[in-house]
């Protein structure tokens, strides 16, 4: 025994003390973040890898919440499921434990092949600008889980960490100044980002850019959508936490419409109230946000999705799509036609599709703002009967004024276009509000309609065509310069169509539109 050294009781008791004020000492410094605009103060990108929020979006997707706050687990973590496995907080960077918990490290992308439960694509398939080539694999989730025998296991501690750099000679150890403590409140707001529908109810993007005070357009908001197809409130998250925390954009002019309710917890609502005017403005200019809506874009994704209103046979509408994602592709998907981007009610006009590609001839005739929109098909009656389901992405409404622009009329205050209504062959004419004696110098002017820009002057489709003076005027399609004007015919818009202004005879054009495309 004169061989061992022994603490006595008071030695022991400072010690104990000693270890238990590091332990509180360093748990204590783990920051904790309560809503995504805490989250917009990690520096994701530079020092976390921005691939920590694709893992947290999937981890508080896929845990169940019930309203005492209580976690629940989905999965066996001491079973290896998504590459869980014990931590044993060697570090020190966390509390020590209770009686009767584990901590657990989730997020390995090569986990033991032997787990038949991953990660879903979207988190492992990552492409590389997102994670940096030398700093893969490197961002961790690490769990308290309660494992008892009387109750069912439940996460009460939930924080994301990370393995140091490769250049800091570390090992595996993790970053105690890059851990963060992940509140409850949080998890609840990132789930307002749900990609699936179900218990966890899912919002519309605009309902959640409204609810954060996002000042994204809803332009942008179409791209977003139609870029990131089903995993577009993911890249909603990446944009309001990294990029437009960085660069915010030019405030949006703010709808009156009533905000979702928050979840139990959330203070969300109050920032969404926020006035635009209060909110920065964008530093380099919103002309920018286009490119920075492809942040991080899955590297699966195809091209940007595009659904587009065209014009088919006989001045009907014809609907085009190409690059649809295949996460698309792989359920019941169509392409349906709406009125205009306002047009809340469902069409009967649709097309199931099934390739990335395509087009769709409609028997409605072409006007300005028809817009195509891709939704789910749903099937009733063991598949005899198809019906609208939810809506995934919508195109651009048809812009007829800018299909064709204004041409000017040689030597006078007046222009011609070319326009569609009702899938019909129609022009304007703009007089200039200074050319008073309009009427009497274009006294014998008229405006004809031609199926091709190889029609001579004289080749003009039959009756398709009037007088400059007995057009009809159209007070609200006035502007600063031009009084509006306005003949429709009867010649069904194709490609190619055009009209052309001739003063008195048919050898002399002095204006006329490009073909109609």
């Amino acid at each position: 025994m004169s061989g061992h050294h022994h603490l006595m009781p008071g030695h022991l008791l400072t010690y104990t003390l000693a270890l238990l004020l590091a332990s509180t000492t360093v748990s204590a410094a783990v920051q904790k973040l309560k809503s995504i605009n805490d989250l917009k103060k990690v520096d994701f990108g530079d020092s976390v890898p921005k691939h920590s929020l694709l893992l947290l979006h999937w981890f508080a997707n896929m845990i169940e919440m019930d309203n005492n706050d209580v976690i629940e687990l989905t999965f066996e973590p001491n079973e290896g499921d998504y590459g869980a496995h014990y931590y044993g907080n060697f570090e020190q960077i966390l509390d020590q434990l209770p009686r009767g918990y584990h901590y657990y490290t989730i997020g390995n992308l090569n986990p033991d092949l032997s787990s038949s439960v991953r990660l879903p694509p979207y988190v492992t398939r990552s492409p590389h600008h997102l994670m940096g080539d030398e700093e893969t694999n490197r961002d961790r989730i690490i769990m308290r889980v309660r494992e008892d025998d009387s109750d069912d296991p439940t996460i009460d501690q939930v924080y994301i960490t990370q393995h140091y750099g490769v250049n800091r000679d570390q090992g595996t150890s993790y970053d105690p100044s890059h851990t963060y403590r992940i509140t409850n409140n949080l998890l609840r707001e990132i789930r307002l980002f749900s990609t699936t529908t179900g218990g966890n109810q899912r919002r519309s993007l605009r309902e959640i850019r409204d609810h954060f005070g996002s000042n994204l357009a809803d332009s942008d908001m179409m791209q977003l959508n139609n870029t990131w197809g089903d995993l577009a409130c993911v890249g909603l998250l990446l944009f309001i936490v990294i990029t437009e925390s960085r660069c915010p954009v030019k405030p949006r002019k703010q709808r009156s419409q009533q905000v979702p309710s928050a979840d139990r917890g959330s203070n969300a609502s109050q920032r969404s109230r926020t006035p635009s005017a209060s909110r920065p403005s964008a530093s380099r200019g919103s002309a920018n946000v286009q490119a920075y809506l492809a942040i991080d874009m899955p590297e699966y994704a195809p091209q940007a999705m595009k659904l587009e209103v065209g014009t088919g046979e006989k001045g009907k509408a014809m609907i085009r799509w190409s690059n649809i994602p295949q996460i698309h592709l792989d359920q019941d998907v169509m392409v349906v036609l709406f009125k205009n981007d306002g047009d809340g009610s469902s069409s009967k006009v649709f097309k199931c599709i099934d390739g990335a590609s395509g087009s769709y001839q409609t028997s409605v005739p072409l006007n300005a703002g028809l817009q195509v929109r891709l939704h789910r098909a749903r099937r009733w009656c063991c598949g005899l009967w198809t019906s609208v389901g939810a809506e995934l992405a919508r195109g651009p409404e048809f812009d007829a004024a800018a299909a064709q622009r204004r041409v000017q009329i040689r030597g006078y205050d007046a222009q011609l276009q070319l326009f569609v209504a009702d899938g019909k062959a129609c022009a304007r004419l703009y007089v200039g509000k200074t050319f008073t004696d309009w009427k009497k110098l274009f006294r014998k002017s008229w405006v004809g309609f031609y199926s091709s820009p190889s029609k001579a002057p004289r080749d003009y489709e039959s009756w398709r065509w009037q007088w400059a003076t007995k057009f009809v005027r159209c007070a609200e399609l006035d502007d600063a310069a031009y009084r509006a004007f306005e003949y429709r015919s009867a010649m069904a818009i194709a490609p190619g169509v055009l009209a052309r202004f001739m003063p008195r005879g048919v050898e002399e054009v002095l204006a006329h539109t490009s073909p109609w495309k």
